[in-house]
């Protein structure tokens, strides 16, 4: 670096108040405005966070409602973990450029996980979706689209998703998403609707089959079409585990064959003997048959192969069931 651009920096270091009173030329100022920040992004470049401060904080006295500049403090205040300055300058530069200027700050906004950021966020991105109108960026949707969905609001939820189909063609992702709003929103039958309307497409899918299965079951479906619906699955994956222990836990809680579900979930155990969910299911087919002994045996196996609390829960009252 020239002797003549160090002592100009310096100049803007130990003087910055009397370089902020010139009232330079546009294209003069245009022309600072432009040569430091580019030597700023130089030193963000070489983690001269420092460096980078004081030349973007020259940038932002040129200009104080650059949106970039203001996001790049933000950045630079983040490096140092100056959160609440990092913010405040987020929100700025978002204040100042909504349409472009969102992602940081709402990001930053989600990361505390409190109502109130929570809310402001959905505020922001509301805000700068209606300013990308009539295109607005899939990121932002797909940000909207789960904040909606922690707020149970359903109906922006669909006409989101819709949005996204629009931008990208419809899919598994958004099948899932349409199935899951409904049947939380309480419309099973719109649910199972999404769900035959993706296995149209693909009808080997056993993803959405289970989930299928699962909405069948909500609705109140009888078991022998709960049954025939797994029988369907097992000629797609006939040695899918899971299936088969779920199918086996279904056929002995809904009156099946006791038999069967035993041989399906004795198959399970014989590949994975460690599996506290496939354990817990065998010894309770077991009890059910009136075998208690065996029944505890597998059901203790079970409970020391899990340290999760839920499903301890569940084993223990298998066990307290048999005793």
């Amino acid at each position: 670096m020239s002797r003549r651009i160090v002592i100009y920096l310096l100049s803007i270091v130990l003087f910055p108040l009397s370089l902020r009173a010139i009232d330079p030329q546009p294209v003069e100022r245009e022309q600072q405005f432009t040569y430091y920040w580019y030597a700023a992004k130089q030193a963000i470049q070489d983690e001269r966070f420092d460096d980078a401060l004081v030349l973007l904080e020259f940038c932002h006295a040129l200009n104080p409602t650059d949106a970039t500049t203001l996001e790049s403090l933000g950045i630079i205040c983040s490096a140092l973990h100056q959160e609440e300055k990092a913010l405040d300058l987020w929100r700025q530069a978002f204040e100042a450029s909504p349409r472009d200027m969102w992602f940081r700050y709402s990001d930053a906004l989600m990361n505390r996980q409190t109502d109130e950021s929570r809310k402001e966020a959905l505020r922001v991105l509301e805000t700068a979706y209606r300013a990308q109108q009539p295109d607005a960026e899939e990121n932002l949707l797909e940000q909207l689209l789960r904040l909606y969905m922690s707020e149970e609001r359903w109906k922006e939820v669909i006409r989101t998703q819709d949005e996204i189909d629009r931008l990208k063609g419809y899919d598994a992702y958004s099948a899932y998403h349409r199935m899951r709003a409904y049947a939380l929103w309480g419309k099973s039958k719109k649910a199972l609707a999404e769900i035959d309307k993706y296995l149209a497409e693909d009808p080997t899918n056993v993803t959405f089959l289970l989930y299928r299965i699962d909405i069948l079951a909500r609705m109140g479906a009888k078991p022998k079409e709960l049954f025939a619906q797994y029988e369907r699955i097992l000629e797609i994956v006939p040695y899918d585990l899971y299936v088969l222990n779920n199918y086996a836990y279904l056929l002995a809680t809904r009156g099946g064959d006791l038999k069967k579900a035993e041989k399906m979930s004795q198959l399970t155990i014989q590949k994975e003997p460690d599996n506290a969910v496939f354990l817990d299911t065998y010894g309770w087919i077991l009890h059910l048959q009136g075998q208690e002994q065996l029944a505890a045996f597998y059901l203790y196996r079970a409970l020391q192969n899990t340290n999760n609390e839920e499903q301890k829960s569940e084993i223990v009252k298998h066990i307290n069931a048999i005793k």
